[in-house]
């Protein structure tokens, strides 16, 4: 296992660019992402649009350097956190959730808190948890997983040997 699940201090810089990564249906986040698209304007904060949102959601400009980003915020359920969370290991963006799923254990606001928290989170106002990685390796191939890692066997019902 690698990283840690301590606190770090709270940031005391305003953000000014944030990535966005929403949940794969439209419909579902489209009034989500207007909301974001006030809240950043009224801060400051400049949207960056990875490719496949903007051709989902048919708004900005694609941005290819994410990682410029002071954070990313994702609108969405767990599956749309772990993604995310997935993209931007690695890197020092640190990743905020709204929550739009069932059960939201990864997001740290709920979606009826969508202006003030993040109005907070872009004055500066959050710490970052770094969350405990797992790293796995097979076949020469090394990966890193944030929630959990599955083995299964290539011949259904034959054993996997780990070791």
């Amino acid at each position: 296992m690698t990283s840690t699940s301590e606190s770090q201090p709270r940031s005391a810089n305003a953000v000014r660019r944030a990535a966005v990564v929403t949940h794969g249906k439209r419909e579902t986040i489209g009034p989500a992402l207007a909301r974001l698209e006030k809240i950043a304007r009224d801060a400051g904060v400049d949207l960056l649009m990875p490719g496949e949102e903007v051709e989902k959601h048919g708004v900005g400009e694609p941005e290819p350097d994410l990682e410029s980003a002071d954070i990313a915020v994702v609108l969405g359920g767990d599956g749309t956190m772990l993604r995310a969370l997935q993209r931007f290991l690695g890197t020092d963006v640190p990743v905020i959730g709204v929550n739009f799923g069932r059960v939201g254990f990864f997001a740290s606001i709920d979606q009826d808190e969508l202006e003030s928290g993040l109005a907070r989170v872009f004055a500066g106002d959050y710490r970052v948890v770094e969350l405990t990685t797992v790293d796995a390796e097979t076949k020469g191939m090394r990966v890193s997983a944030i929630n959990d890692v599955v083995t299964l066997s290539g011949v259904r019902g034959r054993m996997v040997e780990l070791g």
